[in-house]
């Protein structure tokens, strides 16, 4: 009898230390989520989109420069002056606007309450095989409504235009994925 209550404790002890090791292990049948990127990479023209509009509200100004292509130009309505910023100076604008929101800029006269960029409605993207007679293979383009709000420190109103937007995004390779880059944005008055 007493063997037979040497080999239940045994039998016992087995017993919960084979749950406590299932009941902890890992299970590895089951595949891991990877969490999403804030700022996933552009492999369709509508994520470029998605990206502008989120630089815009974390005042990101690195994932703003990587959505715009080397080539990048912004046209002005007809009639503006300047008549096109370069990449480089419109990464400088939107740089300050970004700080202005953040109260970052030495001048507080040109700090922002409020900075804030819509793009609507979503209209599909069509394929372009040139831009202004420039081929360009592989490109895309696409007309949104848009609005910048900037409001000054006391809430004055000092941009609020709504007018048409023409976008082109144009094929990039990194690291061997085809990504899409903002190659051009034309400001229509319409």
């Amino acid at each position: 009898m007493k063997s037979f209550t040497l080999w239940r404790v045994a039998a016992f002890t087995v017993a919960a230390a084979a749950l406590i090791v299932i009941g902890c292990s890992d299970d590895s049948t089951q595949p891991k989520e990877t969490p999403k990127p804030r700022y996933p990479e552009a492999t369709a023209p509508e994520i470029v989109i998605s990206n502008l509009l989120l630089s815009y509200k974390d005042r990101n100004i690195e994932q703003f420069e990587k959505l715009l292509h080397a080539d990048y130009i912004w046209h002005n309505q007809q009639g503006e002056t300047p008549e096109f910023y370069v990449r480089s100076e419109d990464i400088d604008i939107t740089r300050n606007m970004f700080l202005a929101v953040q109260n970052l800029l030495p001048n507080a006269n040109l700090w922002l309450d409020k900075l804030e960029l819509e793009l609507e409605p979503p209209r599909p993207w069509q394929p372009v095989i040139d831009i202004a007679g420039v081929s360009c293979e592989g490109c895309f383009e696409t007309s949104r409504i848009y609005l910048v709000t900037a409001m000054t420190s006391g809430g004055a109103i000092t941009y609020l235009p709504t007018d048409l937007v023409q976008i082109f995004v144009a094929p990039v390779d990194v690291n061997g994925t085809t990504v899409y880059r903002i190659i051009r944005m034309d400001d229509i008055h319409w």
